[in-house]
């Protein structure tokens, strides 16, 4: 969708006023997810609009109706009153999408009938404070009340909360650990995907080498641990991917040819990324530390190649 400026408005007011169907929550997620667009370029929320501006948000349809409630079937690893810990696994979706997607059988529905009601950034993502990729397994924390909800946020907005996930990517690496720190933003050109970008958000990975893997006399990979300082869309697989060392299976990162071989042998649909662990305080100021185990589908891989360490 196009609209022509509001001259000395600022954007995120103009999209109210255009958008009155949406709230200013949604609103400002769709600013800071990059589904907004000023003559083609990223603006903040709070950007002037000028003569000549010509504005693009990515076109979608509100989700309607009210989230249905499901029986939580989620291993749950972790909870008190105000929070909890999941573990999730590849193939599930965290929250209904746009457009009507996903209305049934995410993490949304089954700890609906846990979160109180209103906690969240929307009724459709009820205590929703961070994210993993569809196609990503492992730990995801959930806020049950509202106390709980700005506990967590705030440890995420200040990276109090540990986060770190494994990862089979290709090749070795020429530094047994490393950080990555490479601004992140959404593609211009493919708006499905995300891309390093020095007008970004601030996007940090550390990373240190867990084990190398040889198959056969060309085909090498190395099993890596990845904690992440920030939260950004796809952080882990753009950042392996921009370092020549894209995660195993990513179809959106990776290598075709790869990604092929590893769905042949081993029956791999989905990327080999798992968030292994996760620690944050609750509400007391106690320190809760949760660790995933490797999913069967992952572990099986590692079970058959061969270590060269």
């Amino acid at each position: 969708m196009h609209f022509e400026p509001i001259i000395g408005v600022r954007l995120d007011k103009f999209l109210a006023l255009k958008l009155d169907s949406l709230s200013r929550a949604k609103i400002q997620a769709l600013i800071k997810g990059g589904d907004v667009l000023v003559n083609q370029a990223l603006m903040k929320a709070s950007y002037i609009l000028k003569s000549g501006d010509e504005v693009y948000v990515k076109d979608f349809e509100m989700v309607s109706g009210v989230l249905a409630e499901e029986k939580l079937t989620l291993s749950l690893l972790y909870e008190d009153g105000d929070c909890l810990v999941l573990d999730k696994p590849a193939g599930v979706v965290v929250h209904p999408g746009e457009g009507g997607r996903h209305l049934g059988g995410t993490v949304a529905n089954e700890v609906k009938s846990k979160v109180d009601v209103g906690v969240g950034s929307d009724e459709m993502r009820p205590g929703i404070v961070h994210r993993l990729d569809k196609d990503t397994s492992g730990l995801l924390v959930i806020a049950k009340t509202e106390k709980g909800y700005e506990s967590l946020l705030a440890q995420f907005r200040e990276r109090k909360i540990f986060k770190s996930y494994l990862a089979l990517v290709n090749g070795v690496l020429k530094h047994p650990t490393g950080v990555i720190n490479s601004p992140i933003a959404r593609d211009l050109k493919q708006r499905k995907k995300m891309a390093i970008s020095a007008g970004g958000k601030e996007a940090i990975s550390k990373y240190a080498v867990l084990d190398c893997f040889e198959i056969g006399q060309d085909r090498v990979f190395s099993l890596v641990e990845v904690q992440i300082k920030t939260g950004r869309t796809h952080q882990i697989r753009v950042h392996m991917a921009a370092i020549g060392h894209p995660v195993v299976g990513d179809d959106v990162y990776g290598s075709k040819g790869v990604n092929k071989f590893f769905k042949e042998r081993y029956g791999l649909t989905r990327q080999f990324l798992h968030a292994q662990k996760l620690e944050f305080l609750n509400l007391e100021g106690k320190k809760v530390k949760i660790k995933s185990p490797l999913p069967g589908d992952l572990e099986k891989i590692l079970d058959d190649l061969t270590s060269k360490l």
